[in-house]
């Protein structure tokens, strides 16, 4: 049982709003799938070559998507903040093996659920149906374009200065390593960079 469950489900149902309103009747029927749990920093909410299963909300701490190069190199792909849904998408869409790992950098409290049962919950009620096609467009195609944009156009000093905008306060919450995997520099590159930003 963790402490505060109402206001957790309360924040999950007001940021499903967000994207589109989810009546009451239907969000009834959404919350017996919903499992709230606390997770410890450093656990893997799922690994790459896993099948995911569960869909994630992230109510505190937070989580991280990376992949493990062949080299045993991490590269951060994104981070989850609180307030935000977290899962291997593509894994659970196609039911196949996850191509990254999720995990979780700073411990907190995040809600689970069933990929296919609210699936199924989403072809039943146009409410629900609304809010997935937000949630997708929002996240699956602007946000991505826009970090893949970043990524091609800006500089390392650039892409630092979005980093800050896309997530206050973070740089604060996680090491400078994770950021550098995340920017796609060395620690010592970033060390240069944050030198240059905070000098002014």
């Amino acid at each position: 049982m963790v402490a505060n469950e109402i206001f957790y489900i309360d924040q999950f149902r007001n940021r499903l709003n967000t994207y589109a309103p989810v009546a009451t009747d239907t969000f009834d029927k959404l919350r017996p799938i919903l499992r709230l749990r606390p997770v410890a920093k450093g656990e893997f909410m799922v690994r790459a070559g896993q099948t995911a299963t569960d869909f994630h909300f992230v109510c505190e701490g937070i989580v991280a998507s990376l992949i493990v190069n062949r080299e045993g190199n991490t590269h951060i792909k994104n981070f989850f903040t609180p307030g935000n849904f977290a899962g291997s998408k593509a894994s659970l869409l196609r039911s196949s093996p996850s191509s990254f790992s999720l995990q979780v950098l700073d411990a907190g409290v995040i809600i689970s659920f069933d990929y296919k049962k609210i699936k199924r919950l989403i072809y039943d009620h146009e409410d629900l149906k609304n809010f997935y096609i937000a949630y997708l467009e929002e996240n699956w195609v602007i946000d991505n374009e826009k970090r893949q944009l970043a990524f091609a156009t800006q500089t390392a000093k650039e892409r630092y200065l979005t980093f800050l905008e896309t997530y206050p306060g973070l740089d604060k919450r996680v090491s400078q390593h994770h950021i550098a995997s995340y920017l796609g520099v060395t620690p010592t590159q970033l060390s240069r960079i944050r030198k240059i930003v905070y000098q002014k």
